[in-house]
């Protein structure tokens, strides 16, 4: 009965530190930031990403270019490793056609007035280079630092969802 009363109270005393202190939840995301201010990154990030996601569909490498920090890393599900230029080259020489391409879930995470994680889908569809049709759904992580007051993404990943 003792162990059992003992127990009940460090539960409810960690719960209570929990719902105290939100630092400590998981689920919360702090930033050293106003809420403002990461109402504005959020906005401007997604702004940002909406051209990255439609980027196989328009061919817009431009964007990419100047979203793309010059030290760009990132490495695809099967596990390679692309700089600016070598994936700059990959997106510009896919044989795929598209009807469709576009992130189909966003979410950002504001860590300070310069630094934010972004994560989503991205859903494609098309024909590939045979002309067989494909639907493909890409899971992503993209981490984006304001150099020089500019947002530019300096590393990410992609994994393909089955």
């Amino acid at each position: 009965m003792k162990r059992l009363f003992l127990f009940t109270m460090c539960f409810a005393l960690t719960g209570l530190v929990f719902a105290l202190n939100p630092g400590f939840s998981p689920e919360v995301v702090h930033s050293a930031t106003t809420d403002d201010d990461v109402e504005k990154i959020t906005k401007e990030l997604t702004q940002l990403s909406i051209p990255w996601g439609k980027a196989p569909l328009t061919r817009d490498t431009d964007h990419l270019k100047r979203i793309w920090a010059d030290d760009f890393s990132f490495i695809i599900d099967d596990g390679t490793v692309f700089d600016k230029e070598s994936f700059l080259a990959f997106s510009e020489e896919d044989p795929n056609t598209y009807s469709s391409s576009a992130n189909t879930a966003f979410n950002v995470r504001v860590y300070g007035k310069n630094f934010a994680v972004t994560t989503g889908d991205m859903a494609t569809a098309g024909k590939d280079k045979e002309g067989t049709p494909f639907s493909r759904t890409f899971r992503f992580t993209n981490v984006w630092v304001r150099k020089n007051g500019t947002w530019q993404v300096v590393a990410g990943h992609a994994s393909k969802l089955e």
